[in-house]
Formats: C-alpha cells, sequence, structure tokens
C-alpha cells in the first residue's frame, strides 16, 4: 500500500472518531461528568512536639510492628485503612491511645496527633488541638 493510501485512511479514521455519533456512543463511564474515583485512605501523622531532650519518643502499634523513634520536626505519617488502630508513645512515660476509631473520627480522613510534655493531642485540621491522653504509666 502507498504513502497516500496510509495518509487517507488515517485521515478517515480520525474523522470517523471525532464525529458525535462516535463519541456519544462511548459508555458514561467515560464522561467526565459521571466519572469520579473514590479512593479512601486514611492519613495518620504523629509529630514529636516534646521539648528538646536526649530521651527519645518511640511509637509502636497494629500497624507498626517495630518501635520506630519520631523525631522532632519529622512527623510519622502512615496511609492506612479505616479500621480500629491502637498505638503505643514511649517518652519518659508512655500513653496508649487509640490512633483511629471510625465511630469517634466521622468522615475526616487525615489525623493528625502530637505527643506533647503534658500528653497525647488529637486534631483533624493540624490547627485546633484537643488533649486526648497523658503520659499514664512507666514503660
Amino acid at each position: 500500500m502507498s504513502t497516500s493510501s496510509h495518509v487517507s485512511i488515517l485521515l478517515f479514521l480520525a474523522v470517523c472518531f471525532s464525529s458525535s455519533v462516535f463519541c456519544d456512543s462511548l459508555p458514561p463511564f467515560l464522561d467526565s461528568d459521571h466519572f469520579h474515583i473514590n479512593i479512601n485512605i486514611l492519613a495518620i501523622s504523629i509529630s514529636n512536639d516534646l521539648p528538646p531532650s536526649p530521651t527519645k519518643l518511640y511509637f509502636l502499634s497494629d500497624f507498626q510492628k517495630t518501635q520506630i523513634e519520631i523525631k522532632r520536626g519529622e512527623p510519622y505519617v502512615k496511609l492506612l485503612n479505616f479500621d480500629t488502630h491502637n498505638g503505643l508513645l514511649k517518652w519518659n512515660k508512655c500513653a496508649e491511645f487509640s490512633v483511629y476509631i471510625p465511630g469517634l473520627e466521622g468522615d475526616h480522613q487525615r489525623i493528625y496527633w502530637s505527643a506533647r510534655e503534658d500528653g497525647i493531642y488529637h486534631s483533624w485540621d493540624n490547627l485546633k488541638w484537643d488533649k486526648r491522653e497523658i503520659w499514664d504509666h512507666y514503660c
């Protein structure tokens, strides 16, 4: 087949595929008004907001089986499913806390935790904080 034949066929196909008859026959899921991807991922962030100290902050949980150090200025971030998750922070003392409980968090997909000298704080926006736990026992 000659080059001019290839060009003619290509132009014919381009006209056919760009016609409204072809586009109107596409399945509705390809239409941008109806095509939405709904990905539900929970993002957990735990920050070390303790005063500078030689004592390190460690975290363990049902999803973090080995203890990991959380350094000041380097939040621990994890993407999770929406199951209930529990954790333990170890510093001079320990604090057990519910990292995520579906019924308490509503539709929030970002949960922030802050380890501070007087306890463990919770936030949905990383701006407004509620004290949720205290350092309650020695590790």
